[in-house]
């Protein structure tokens, strides 16, 4: 299959997650956790990306469909179930995505793990802490959650020390940042961003070191 089939089915596959996200706040799940299952289920498009495109113009059409998506959905409440009134962090997701999407020229991997680390980390991590605390809050359990499924993901990364410090700066920011953080910052948006901006300058002095 060629590039443009794979993101149009990977178009559909996202398209398909939102519509699950929906039914599930449609059926009574909290939008707290019916979210959750879009965050999850984006996981493969962000994951398949850098094995299947080999320039960063499909993953970038691809961010900004759903991004427009999104932010429509949030004024309109198309799918109430991912992105309400209100609520900006569902469109942070996608933004933020679009912003480590600047380092695929340098990594295809380093610009995609901040993204598995939303996807599959905070993802994580919202599960566990409703799941232990019962309430939509920050907790260390939930953190511990999103370190131990995101840290396998950064051997991705080369060399894979630049990864580990991505993680490690994702977690940190996520359980320091949102609503019920000490910063008011989405983050949806503030972990995968810091989480770039480590590795982006990791990956710089890097290749500096070796032309040196």
């Amino acid at each position: 299959m060629n590039e443009l089939g794979w993101a149009g089915w990977l178009a559909a596959f996202l398209l398909l997650a939102a519509l699950i996200s929906n039914a599930l706040f449609l059926h009574g799940v909290p939008h707290h956790l019916s979210r959750k299952a879009m965050h999850l289920l984006a996981a493969v498009p962000i994951g398949l990306s850098p094995l299947i495109f080999h320039s960063v113009f499909y993953p970038l059409a691809l961010t900004l469909t759903f991004l427009v998506l999104l932010a429509v959905s949030h004024q309109l409440e198309l799918l109430p179930g991912v992105s309400q009134r209100g609520r900006w962090s569902e469109v942070g997701f996608p933004l933020a995505v679009l912003l480590c999407l600047t380092l695929w020229p340098i990594s295809p991997w380093a610009a995609a793990l901040p993204g598995l680390c939303v996807a599959l980390g905070d993802g994580a991590a919202g599960l566990v802490r409703a799941r232990v605390y019962k309430k939509p809050c920050k907790g260390l359990w939930g953190t511990a959650a999103c370190l131990g499924i995101c840290l396998p993901f950064s051997v991705l990364v080369t060399p894979f020390w630049i990864g580990i410090a991505g993680v490690i700066g994702f977690t940190v920011v996520e359980y320091l940042s949102g609503d019920l953080a000490p910063i008011k910052l989405d983050d949806n948006f503030s972990s995968p961003v810091a989480a770039a901006a480590i590795m982006g300058v990791s990956l710089g002095a890097t290749a500096v070191l070796r032309g040196v």
